[in-house]
């Protein structure tokens, strides 16, 4: 019995026009960051519709108490929802962080899921101020700097994402990686806390890439900033998103196909292994199939069949193939027909029968002869054959068939 694994095949595509809700305040809203998303997508020829549902300084809690948040969660059918905290509060002591924000984050994704089961959630890792948060220094040290600032914002958000399996959108990442490499590009405005137009960029090429998976360096449009500005921006946000999606989530929830399965002379056992499927597709390769996720399935003939198992979750399909080699168990029927003297046949062929095969101890077909074709025997060196007698009424029986060495 011979087994053979095949390469997995896995494809992403984006949909015609992917949905995407921006949940947040001020820093969301600031030169409409969902509009301006949805406009890089349109110049590499992509479809993005983006809306916001945004509060100015509004907390996670805040959202999550309120209605009219989650009237517009259930407005449409998204395919991915972020979510924006107030600017300080992911900076917090963890105690407080704990207290006052973890759960909301938590509450908030778990509506998501309930009521847009088919979107993906998206923290949006905003940025430490630009010289830390001077308010809240005395109280908490590290918020006395931006680089303390940012990283509690890095290290909460991540908490954030990590324990709610979205995405998290390194928005802030990138902007410190402006920030390290050209200290001309001012991405604050004068507040040292919202996003200038160049911030805005930076951000809304954080998303087209999370988004799409595309490299930014594919966008056309510079959003009026100057030509050589928005070219750095847009590498920024490879050098730190698209060279590591991975990193950020993107793909970790994906739906991805997958079954284990063994076979038994020829009857294959399967079990279903796929990940984030709403359901399961089995093509057994003999024109048979099955929507169960684990059973088996009897071949009932010699051959090598290819199985295909498809996954399917919210209108995305993942594809997994293996190929095995079904081989029929000959028993030694006791004889419920005539003996059937193959030799005899182009001279006397009984009425009642149908065809003759003969198998291989391995169950290989070697020869077969009908009413309408008797060719002739070829050589063999085995000992033994096996010889099926089909009859009127489908009925079979086998026999010993020792061949002549011609």
């Amino acid at each position: 019995m011979r087994k053979l694994l095949l390469v997995l095949l896995l494809t992403t595509t984006l949909n015609a026009q992917e949905r995407v809700l921006f949940i947040g305040n001020s820093y969301t809203a600031a030169n409409s960051l969902s509009t301006m998303v949805a406009a890089l997508a349109s110049s590499t020829n992509l479809s993005l519709a983006c809306s916001q549902q945004t509060l100015g300084g509004a907390t996670l809690y805040q959202h999550a108490q309120s209605n009219a948040t989650y009237s517009k969660l259930a407005s449409q059918s998204w395919d991915y929802v972020v979510l924006q905290a107030q600017s300080q509060e992911p900076s917090f002591p963890y105690s407080q962080f704990s207290s006052q924000t973890l759960p909301y984050a938590i509450e908030l994704v778990d509506s998501i899921r309930s009521i847009a089961p088919c979107a993906q959630p998206v923290f949006f890792r905003t940025w430490g101020r630009e010289n830390g948060d001077q308010f809240n220094c005395a109280a908490f040290p590290p918020l006395c700097t931006y680089e303390g600032m940012d990283s509690m914002l890095h290290r909460h958000y991540s908490l954030m994402a990590d324990t709610t399996d979205a995405y998290l959108s390194p928005v802030g990442s990138v902007w410190k990686h402006i920030r390290d490499t050209d200290s001309t590009i001012n991405l604050y405005t004068s507040d040292g806390s919202h996003p200038s137009l160049a911030g805005t960029y930076a951000a809304a090429c954080t998303f087209f890439t999370m988004i799409t998976r595309m490299d930014p360096n594919s966008i056309s449009d510079d959003q009026n900033l100057n030509p050589g500005v928005a070219a750095t921006i847009r590498q920024a946000a490879k050098d730190v998103v698209y060279d590591s999606l991975a990193a950020w989530g993107v793909g970790a929830y994906d739906t991805q196909a997958g079954f284990t399965a063994s076979i038994s002379n020829d009857t294959l056992t399967y079990s279903d292994t796929s990940l984030f499927a709403d359901s399961v597709y089995y093509d057994f390769g003999d024109g048979n199939s099955s929507t169960t996720p684990n059973g088996i399935h009897a071949y009932g003939q010699d051959d090598f069949f290819t199985v295909i198992q498809y996954a399917y979750r919210c209108g995305s399909v993942d594809t997994t193939t293996l190929v095995f080699q079904s081989m029929v168990t000959f028993s030694i029927d006791e004889m419920t027909h005539p003996y059937v003297d193959i030799e005899k046949l182009g001279r006397f062929w009984p009425a009642n029968l149908q065809s003759v095969t003969l198998y291989t101890l391995s169950g290989k077909t070697f020869w077969y002869a009908d009413v309408t074709e008797i060719p002739d025997l070829p050589t063999t060196s085995s000992t033994m054959l096996i010889l099926e007698a089909t009859w009127n009424g489908h009925q079979k029986s086998r026999q010993r068939y020792f061949p002549k060495q011609w």
